[in-house]
């Protein structure tokens, strides 16, 4: 009972981010904080909005970015080992025998969504964000429609995952 509880535990500190999550990872757009993770929201018609929670130091706050100002989409993602869960299950694993092995050789990947976009100024920009599995099957869509840029994949790799 309690390695089931510790694994439990374990598991909630190394998840990244949620599934229906966003984390804005880079580019030019100071106005984001680094690494700061809320929710890319595509509703609206001609604009889309990424929101970061309150709380920490960055607190809280909203970026928005016309469609017709965006240039360019891209989607990639990047496929590596669960070292950190590897590393906090193992104690567990020698508990439990090989039920963990599954998961201790297992990936993770990360999905990459790149907008490339016209500022207010007349200049280029670029906001790149680390995108939620759940997220990241309808949101390319959804800009390609919005934008009517078409999106462009890394490798055939981020191509087999963004068609499905």
């Amino acid at each position: 009972m309690k390695a089931s509880c510790l694994v439990l535990l374990m598991f909630q500190v190394v998840t990244y981010i949620p599934n229906e999550a966003a984390q804005y990872v880079g580019g030019t757009v100071t106005t984001i904080p680094q690494q700061a993770v809320g929710e890319l929201v595509s509703a609206d018609e001609n604009v889309l909005l990424f929101t970061w929670q309150k709380g920490g130091q960055s607190g809280g706050g909203e970026w928005r970015i016309p469609y017709n100002r965006v240039t360019y989409l891209g989607y990639g993602q990047h496929a590596g080992r669960r070292v950190g869960t590897t590393a906090a299950l193992a104690p567990a694993a020698v508990l439990a025998g090989p039920v963990f092995v599954p998961v201790l050789w297992s990936k993770k990947r990360r999905h990459y969504l790149t907008l490339g976009f016209i500022d207010d100024q007349d200049k280029a920009q670029t906001v790149i964000f680390m995108v939620g599995k759940k997220s990241i099957r309808v949101l390319p869509k959804i800009l390609e429609v919005r934008t009517g840029v078409k999106l462009e994949y890394e490798d055939e790799e981020a191509r087999k995952v963004g068609n499905k």
